[in-house]
């Protein structure tokens, strides 16, 4: 061997403490590859496949400083010296080789001890739900935006469909509009940049005819610091269910014609020891806005949220909730 393993990795932490840390960046013209392989992309696939999830990161860079409760963020993570050169040490120990992505994958600092990222809903999936519940022109409702994936999932589905999409993030608001914008889809698009509770209903009523959504996990994933996030506003699981998640599902039942789906992808937390029933409180609001339970799905995940913030359930996948306006 010419180098030694030590002298590549103080190279390489010498190399990314002064480049900054490594979002992802896709050129206009990747991003146009991965929405095409998406679109064709077999339905076997649409389970597990990860296509156009860096589309969505390159939009939404502040996915990586996102703070998950108990944990670092990838990007906190990145700027403590020791966990950097933990991460170098176990990538050129796995065999894998110090790669210019150090965020996914063997060893990286996403996955490092300590450490999570927010998850985003991967563009795949949605495929799999909009080609299951919808047709082309269809408009779909997203009443918690966050970091695109399913937004991307309609634009592989068809571009003649609308997507309506609200969430209080600004950044989220501002990455969508710029997605959408760059990858020729604007005049398809409503978003609001606001709490879905503070929304009137009533002018969207009988517009949708297809909701899919993946709504806040209570305080589990602290998106933004400001009083119009639901993990701010309501600071207990009760406040949190009757303030956010009633009125979320009622929002929906408004706005989606009769007959029509509306499917959520929830799951049970443990937060400080104390185990949040998500799936059960989501059915509830349902139920009581006038939806019925039609079925459930499963929606598998990538890996599971790591030590002082774990599912309820140690599996490696969450239920998407199917429910019908009747």
């Amino acid at each position: 061997m010419i180098f030694s393993d030590e002298e590549i990795i103080d190279s390489a932490f010498e190399y990314f403490r002064d480049k900054g840390f490594p979002y992802r960046k896709l050129p206009i013209h990747m991003c146009m590859q991965e929405l095409n392989k998406l679109s064709v992309l077999p339905d076997n696939a649409l389970d597990t496949s990860i296509l156009a999830y860096q589309v969505a990161d390159t939009y939404h860079p502040h996915r990586f400083q996102t703070r998950v409760q108990g944990m670092k963020s990838p990007l906190e993570a990145f700027h403590d010296d020791k966990i950097l050169t933990r991460c170098l040490t176990r990538m050129m120990e796995f065999g894998t080789g110090i790669k210019e992505n150090l965020i996914g994958g063997v060893g990286g600092i996403a996955i490092t001890s300590g450490t999570q990222a927010a998850s985003n809903f991967r563009p795949a999936y949605a495929v799999k739900m909009y080609r299951k519940y919808c047709k082309e022109g269809d408009t779909v409702l997203d009443t918690s935006t966050g970091f695109g994936g399913r937004l991307l999932g309609l634009m592989a589905f068809s571009y003649k469909c609308h997507y309506v999409g609200i969430d209080p993030s600004r950044r989220a608001y501002r990455g969508n509009l710029k997605m959408a914008k760059d990858l020729g889809f604007s005049e398809n698009l409503s978003l609001y940049d606001m709490p879905v509770e503070d929304l009137e209903p009533e002018p969207f009523r009988d517009w949708c005819d297809f909701a899919l959504t993946s709504p806040p996990y209570f305080c589990k994933e602290l998106y933004e610091e400001d009083d119009e996030q639901s993990w701010v506003r309501y600071t207990t699981g009760t406040e949190w269910k009757e303030g956010f998640l009633d009125k979320m599902m009622k929002f929906q039942y408004v706005a989606l014609k009769d007959g029509s789906i509306s499917a959520v992808n929830i799951a049970d937390v443990k937060i400080k020891g104390v185990t949040y029933p998500l799936i059960e409180w989501c059915i509830d609001s349902a139920m009581e806005a006038g939806f019925k339970l039609k079925e459930v799905e499963h929606f598998k995940l990538q890996k599971r949220i790591g030590k002082g913030h774990e599912f309820a359930e140690d599996v490696a996948k969450e239920v998407v909730l199917i429910f019908e306006k009747s």
